[in-house]
């Protein structure tokens, strides 16, 4: 009896317990939590605000009609996402001196400049009462160059990456633009690419298949990564510059039968650092900025008589911004006639290197008076980008022997140089002196109203009135005759879709084969190009499996002008293509 008095008793005490806990409510506070309070630029990192309720032991319940927030701005981050984590409308838990969360709401953030960043407290409001947090800093440092910033919430976003954020004037870098898709079927419309004057800018030739495309995980979803464009750039001087924000204009979920939606997106504009080359530079120099460069200097001949010709050939490779190398400047003596250089080589533009290969510069030299001539020692200079010092390349000095010529003395006319007829025309049969004896001779006969005359006048009229009459009173090809001979144009047609896929053009044989199956299905089921749609050829070919087929092809058609198809794929969809037609003609007669 005195046990069931003690169990009741104890009882009282534990509900009137929880009855203060309830109706009291110990303190209730605003908790931070951050994964990396130092973070660098790009670098994503999560940011929760949690209401929660102290627990002194036993058990405590908070029940309310709803629960709003006041946030802070968010200012230099980037908010990739955001939400409410685990939140209701009543909440109970145990405790022995612990805390209770009653709501959770977390950002996904990606800092995108350097700096403190001070956020002012966040909110809760529960029950006609507030509850607000602490202020709080995120510390931001240098971070990844190379970092992707990713726009709050973004299914599709466009983002230019810059493969260097420091430069010297004249080095290069590569800027790449790239569309993030978490959708494979989009089309791109339109599309600005504007590039700073800071610049020079050479764009790399994505070949036929373009630049391909990658999947990517970013915060736990994956994206199709598809660099569109991609560009070389120097820099010309000094400074820090932007590379302006790109637009572009999305269709998605867009096809033959659908508009899909359009998505305008801008991208990040960064910035780089040009970097002034060191003082001290060779006078040699002239603007030539890489690595690996080389000089060879040859001449034709070094013996030779007075008014004979030298070809003096400088020829310097190397990998840098050889697109602005200069002629080289060569001192001659003063006897010799010297002309502007014959200017060639091969120079190649890639991401690695920027511009390599070698420019050749041809001086023709031609020695006035015989003797012996020195041509000056040769140096040219460049910034090496590997040690990151001046180099100078040189070539001694070249001794040209000169002898008298047959003809040392040219009789002088008029203060210049008399030469021979007979020389004249062994140089060029096609240059003649002026013959000053010339016979003109009339002649009286006259084209006009002759017979050839009027018959020159008369044919070519009637060929275009035969012509004419002819269009006008063919016999049109109906719509029977069309369906009659629909087979064998669309095989005429496929020819050149069969052309571009020999050629490895991808894209162009999608584009060849969708004109030609559509313009089939126009004649062969008698429907105007315009008004075909998904549900008009169905119903026309009444045949469930080549209505399939036919849209499959249509489809991959479409896919194609976005995604790279391989050549052993197109092959495939040709093969289909015709096996369709010709079960088609057996079909629909």
């Amino acid at each position: 009896m005195k046990t069931l008095t003690y169990i009741k008793s104890l009882t009282v005490v534990l509900l009137l317990s929880m009855y203060v806990n309830t109706v009291h409510g110990q303190d209730i506070y605003v908790d931070i939590s951050c994964t990396n309070q130092y973070p660098g630029v790009g670098e994503k990192i999560k940011l929760s605000y949690i209401l929660k309720k102290k627990l002194k032991g036993g058990m405590a319940t908070i029940s309310h009609s709803g629960i709003n927030i006041s946030k802070p701005d968010m200012k230099s981050l980037n908010v990739i996402d955001e939400g409410t984590e685990g939140s209701s409308f009543s909440f109970g838990g145990f405790g022995g001196g612990g805390d209770m969360q009653v709501s959770k709401y977390s950002f996904i953030l990606q800092p995108t400049t350097e700096g403190e960043v001070k956020l002012a407290p966040f909110s809760f409001k529960m029950n006609g009462e507030t509850y607000t947090s602490k202020s709080f800093t995120i510390h931001v440092g240098k971070g990844d160059p190379n970092a992707t910033i990713v726009k709050k919430n973004a299914n599709y976003f466009i983002s230019i990456d810059v493969s260097k954020k420091e430069l010297y004037p004249g080095e290069h870098a590569v800027v790449t633009y790239t569309i993030y898709s978490r959708s494979s079927n989009i089309s791109l419309q339109k599309s600005e690419f504007p590039m700073s004057d800071a610049f020079w800018s050479e764009e790399i030739d994505p070949g036929k298949n373009g630049f391909g495309q990658t999947q990517v995980n970013i915060d736990g979803y994956a994206y199709l990564k598809i660099p569109v464009k991609k560009q070389v750039i120097f820099a010309k001087e000094a400074g820090v510059f932007e590379i302006p924000p790109c637009s572009a204009e999305l269709v998605v979920g867009g096809g033959f039968f659908s508009q899909g939606t359009l998505e305008k997106l801008q991208s990040n504009a960064p910035k780089l650092t040009v970097k002034s080359l060191p003082s001290g530079a060779p006078d040699s120099f002239q603007g030539q900025v890489g690595k690996d460069y080389d000089l060879e200097v040859s001449y034709s001949t070094t013996k030779l008589k007075a008014g004979e010709p030298i070809d003096v050939i400088i020829n310097l490779t190397g990998k840098g911004n050889l697109n602005k190398l200069a002629a080289p400047e060569l001192s001659f003596p003063l006897d010799f006639d010297a002309y502007e250089p014959e200017v060639s080589g091969s120079i190649n533009l890639s991401m690695s290197n920027g511009f390599s290969g070698n420019r050749k510069f041809n001086y023709l030299v031609i020695p006035r008076h015989h003797g012996t001539y020195e041509v000056p020692a040769f140096e040219y200079s460049y910034f090496d980008l590997a040690s990151k010092t001046y180099k100078t390349l040189s070539h001694p000095a070249q001794t040209i022997e000169v002898e008298k010529s047959n003809n040392s003395t040219p009789a002088t006319v008029n203060g210049g140089t008399s030469t021979p007829k007979e020389d004249v025309e062994v140089l060029n049969e096609e240059i003649r002196h002026i013959a000053y004896n010339t016979e003109l001779t009339s002649s009286k006969t006259t084209f006009f109203k002759t017979t050839l005359f009027w018959t020159g006048l008369t044919v070519p009229l009637g060929l275009t009135l035969a012509g004419f009459l002819f269009a006008i009173f063919r016999p049109k090809e109906t719509k029977k005759d069309k369906k009659k001979t629909a087979g064998k144009k669309v095989f005429k047609t496929l020819k050149a879709a069969e052309q571009k896929l020999s050629a490895q053009d991808n894209l162009g044989f999608y584009d060849e084969l969708y004109k030609g199956l559509m313009q089939y299905l126009s004649n062969k089921l008698e429907t105007p190009f315009s008004d075909l749609t998904k549900e008009s050829i169905v119903e026309k070919l009444g045949h469930k499996e080549l209505s399939k087929s036919v849209l499959n092809i249509l489809e991959s058609c479409e896919m194609a002008r976005y995604t790279p198809i391989s050549s052993e794929g197109a092959q495939d969809t040709m093969n289909k293509t015709k096996s369709l037609i010709q079960q088609i003609e057996k079909h629909v007669s």
